[in-house]
C-alpha cells in the first residue's frame, strides 16, 4: 500500500495517467464518468483536493456517497510527505483510511492540481477486518494449541513417568520383601538361641530339635542372602557370562544325575529323556544354578509318589530344556507373575518348602542372559511345566 502511495505521488507530480484495470470506450466510458461511483460499491481510494485555505475543490469528483464522507477531511499541512492514518464518519458509518498528502507545483500541467495540496486516500476497513480475523484466528489458534502442548506433554511425561514409578516401587517392594524373608530366619533362631540359654545344663542331644531348627534357618537365610546377592549383582551388571564350549549331552547327564537320588528319598518318581547329542556355546555355571532352580521348584511342589522329569532336545541351533512336575500347578493368572522377585502364588509356600520367590526371577535374568526364552504351561492332568528355549 504505501509502494502503491509513492507511485501515486509520482504519477500526479508528473501528471502521467494512472493504469486502468477495466478499459472502457465510447458511450460506456462517458455514461461511467457522468454517472460517478456507485452509492453501494466498494469504496477503497479517492483522490481530495485542498487550496490553500484547506477548502476541498473537487467535490464534483467525489460522488455523492464519497463527498458525505470526505467533506469532513482536514488539510494537515505538517503531514505534508507523511503517510498517516485517519479515521472518518458519516451516517453512522466509520471508515478508516491511511493517506499521503504532497503539494503540487504551480508548474504542473494539470490545473486540477497545480499549486495546490493532493490528499491521497485509501481505505483500509477491508484490511483491518482481515486483520483483526487473522489476529483472532492466531490466538485462538495459539490456545488451542497451548492447551494441546500441555496436554499432550503432561501425556508424554506421565508415560515416561511410568517406568520410573514401577521401578521405585519395585524396589521398595524388594526392600520390603528382602526385610520381612530375613526377619523370619532371624526371629526363628533368635528364639531358639533364647530357648537354649534357659537350659544352660542340658546336652545337645537332649535339645536337638531347636538346634536343628536354628541350623535350617541358617542355611535358609544363606540361601536367601546369596540370591539377594546375585540379583543386586545382576541390576549392576557386575556378573559376567564365561561361554564355554560344552558337549551338551554329557553335561546334562551328568548335571541332572543326582536329582534322580534325591527324588528317590523323597519316594517320587524321576524321569530324564536328554536328547542332545552336539556341543554348545553357554555358561555352565548359570545354566547348572537354572537348572537347580527348575529341578529343586519341581521336586519340592510334586507330592509323594508324583513324578519329575526333564527332558532336554535340540531344535534349529536351540537348547530346548522342560521340567514338569505333577504338584498343584500354577493358577493362569499367576503365570505372567511367577518370574517377579518375592512373588509365590502359596503364600503359604515359604513356611512349607523354604521358598523365598527369588529362584524363578534368577532364573529369568539367567535366560535372559543367554538371549533366551523361559515360559511356564500346565501339565496334564496335574502340574507346571518350565520350557526354556537357549540358543546355543
Amino acid at each position: 500500500m504505501d509502494q502503491g502511495f509513492k507511485g501515486q505521488k509520482t504519477r500526479i507530480l508528473q501528471n502521467t495517467p494512472s493504469p486502468q484495470l477495466n478499459h472502457i470506450t465510447g458511450s460506456a466510458a462517458k455514461a461511467a464518468s457522468i454517472k460517478g461511483p456507485s452509492k453501494d460499491g466498494p469504496f477503497r481510494a479517492n483522490i481530495v483536493v485542498f487550496n490553500g485555505k484547506g477548502k476541498v475543490v473537487n467535490d464534483a469528483m467525489l460522488g455523492e456517497r464519497d463527498y458525505e464522507l470526505l467533506k469532513k477531511t482536514k488539510l494537515i499541512k505538517r503531514n505534508l510527505n507523511k503517510i498517516t492514518e485517519t479515521t472518518l464518519t458519516a451516517d453512522n458509518v466509520t471508515s478508516h483510511f491511511k493517506t499521503l498528502l504532497i503539494k503540487v507545483p504551480s508548474s504542473n500541467l494539470n490545473p486540477m492540481y497545480a499549486g495546490r495540496y493532493v490528499l491521497i486516500m485509501e481505505n483500509i476497513d477491508a484490511d483491518l477486518l482481515a486483520l483483526a480475523s487473522f489476529r483472532n484466528a492466531l490466538i485462538t489458534t495459539l490456545i488451542i494449541f497451548w492447551i494441546l502442548a500441555i496436554a499432550i506433554a503432561y501425556l508424554l511425561s506421565r508415560s515416561s513417568m511410568k517406568p520410573i514409578i514401577l521401578s521405585w516401587r519395585k524396589q521398595r517392594d524388594f526392600s520390603a520383601n528382602a526385610a520381612h524373608e530375613l526377619r523370619t530366619p532371624l526371629t526363628v533362631i533368635q528364639n531358639q538361641l533364647e530357648y537354649l540359654l534357659t537350659k544352660p545344663k542340658s546336652r545337645v542331644m537332649d535339645e536337638i530339635d531347636e538346634v536343628s531348627t536354628a541350623l535350617d534357618e541358617v542355611r535358609h537365610m544363606q540361601t536367601l542372602t546369596n540370591r539377594l546377592l546375585m540379583l543386586a549383582r545382576s541390576d549392576s551388571n557386575v556378573v559376567q557370562m564365561n561361554k564355554t564350549d560344552v558337549n551338551l549331552q554329557e553335561w546334562l547327564t551328568q548335571v541332572t544325575k543326582p536329582y534322580q537320588d534325591i527324588a528317590m528319598s523323597q519316594q517320587k518318581s524321576f524321569q530324564s529323556t536328554i536328547k542332545a547329542e552336539a556341543h554348545g556355546s553357554l555358561d555352565p555355571d548359570l545354566i547348572r544354578q537354572l537348572l537347580t532352580i527348575l529341578m529343586d521348584n519341581a521336586i519340592k511342589y510334586t507330592p509323594e509318589h508324583g513324578t519329575v522329569s526333564i527332558k532336554a532336545t535340540l531344535a534349529h541351533e536351540n537348547l530346548l530344556l522342560e521340567v514338569a512336575d505333577t504338584g498343584a500347578g500354577i493358577p493362569d493368572e499367576d503365570k505372567k507373575k511367577v518370574f517377579d522377585r518375592f512373588y509365590r502364588t502359596d503364600k503359604s509356600r515359604n513356611s512349607k518348602t523354604g521358598g523365598n520367590g527369588l529362584g524363578l526371577a534368577i532364573a529369568q535374568w539367567i535366560v535372559g542372559q543367554h538371549r533366551g526364552k523361559i515360559s511356564v504351561r500346565d501339565n496334564h492332568p496335574n502340574g507346571a511345566v518350565f520350557v526354556v528355549s537357549l540358543p546355543v
